[in-house]
């Protein structure tokens, strides 16, 4: 049977305090290759920090990008869309099979034309985040942060993520507003027949909603999150699934 997989916000982060999170996302990787999926989607902030540097990779993240090759060596078709964290995906990526796409891309799942997006800038009210946004993407910006040192610039990412984690724990309604934009968003999408579903990420709460729209049965889908939910979504295909990962103790 052919499924598809689709995952996002796995936030993997360097450091030996993460080291857990990290092997627990290998071992899910690994747990694929024994019954590979025809694809696998990635909606973006898999890693917590993604830059792309010409003869540089994040040694830490090796064995991850390892675990993803070797399931692109079992013809397993690789997709990545880039989030907040990780928009600067490129030729590294490529490099192990992954396919680089932008949000909002048209996907078909077996006749379920379905829109697959990050889903960050979305809440109109967020001027600052829509801001750095645009700056973060300038092609003059981007070459001058590549002088940085990857060290340095790792550094310098766990310390900007590290504070505005902080500040999302402190802005609850916040939170709840970029879920609240991001499904209004996909509504609309649909409600204009661009599409019979939407997956998101971005907002890490997870649904799966089944919606009467226009007298058409049409999805809307967040895939959640790895730091509390260990959430991913399953095409069967014909019917989206939404899953937990819980891993098994041996």
């Amino acid at each position: 049977m052919n499924f598809d997989i689709i995952l996002s916000d796995v936030h993997l982060k360097v450091g030996e305090k993460y080291l857990s999170h990290r092997k627990q996302f290998e071992t899910f990787l690994h747990s694929l290759a024994e019954n590979p999926p025809r694809r696998i989607i990635c909606l973006g902030d898999i890693f917590d920090f993604w830059f792309e540097y010409k003869h540089v990779v994040f040694s830490e993240y090796l064995e991850i990008l390892n675990a993803f090759y070797e399931l692109n060596r079992k013809r397993v078709d690789l997709f990545f869309i880039g989030g907040n964290h990780d928009f600067w995906a490129g030729k590294n990526l490529e490099r192990i099979g992954f396919h680089i796409l932008q949000s909002g891309v048209i996907f078909d799942f077996d006749g379920c034309k379905t829109m697959l997006i990050h889903g960050d800038g979305l809440n109109k009210k967020d001027w600052g985040y829509r801001l750095f946004k645009t700056l973060a993407r300038n092609p003059f910006l981007i070459f001058a942060f590549r002088l940085i040192h990857p060290d340095w610039a790792m550094g310098l990412a766990q310390f900007l993520s590290k504070g505005s984690r902080q500040l999302q724990k402190n802005n609850v309604s916040g939170h709840y507003r970029e879920a609240e934009s991001i499904k209004s968003y996909a509504i609309e999408k649909m409600k204009n027949s661009l599409c019979d579903a939407v997956i998101s990420g971005h907002c890490h709460k997870p649904e799966c909603s089944v919606l009467q729209i226009n007298g058409r049965q049409c999805w809307y889908i967040n895939s959640g999150d790895w730091i509390e939910n260990r959430t991913y979504v399953k095409w069967d295909g014909e019917n989206f699934h939404l899953c937990h990962y819980i891993q098994n103790e041996k």
